[in-house]
């Protein structure tokens, strides 16, 4: 997300909205989220040059309603279409809950309701336009460097 701020400027905002929902991998509060960006994951002096927003649900009963609304906009995100790069036994596209490691079929999801639109996984992307309108969605494995000429063509 740096390199598209580095690129684009003042030209667009990049928003970043943690959440707790997936693996617990956000278990800490918020004011201990940007050293664990900056020190663990992904480490090595990052900071995020986009507004970083409070750790939220972004799924289930409890989901804020700028993701309800954004997930009813575009319920299924555009991603590679590569298949199964993974190696999770289905397409990227397809797969909504990851198994873990070691963990495999108990893999259970840390929201309810489960719906087809729900964010996956980390890193699912949103481009809203200069009308706040939702453009694009892209999924998980949809590479953050390839989404600079959507954001070209809505400039």
């Amino acid at each position: 997300m740096n390199e598209l701020v580095d690129k684009f400027g003042d030209k667009i905002a990049v928003l970043g909205v943690p959440s707790n929902q997936f693996g617990h991998q956000t278990n800490e509060n918020d004011d201990e989220f940007t050293n664990t960006l900056k020190h663990v994951r992904p480490g090595g002096g990052f900071e995020f040059k986009g507004e970083l927003f409070a750790c939220t649900k972004v799924n289930g009963a409890g989901q804020q309603p700028l993701f309800k609304w954004m997930k009813e906009s575009i319920p299924i995100p555009h991603d590679t279409g590569a298949g199964d790069t993974k190696g999770n036994g289905c397409n990227d596209i397809d797969a909504l809950i990851l198994p873990r490691g070691a963990f495999d079929s108990t893999t259970v999801t840390l929201w309810s309701p489960v719906a087809r639109s729900d964010i996956a996984w980390n890193f699912e992307k949103f481009l809203v336009g200069k009308d706040g309108a939702i453009i694009h969605r892209f999924g998980r494995f949809f590479p953050t460097a390839d989404i600079a000429p959507f954001i070209e063509k809505a400039l």
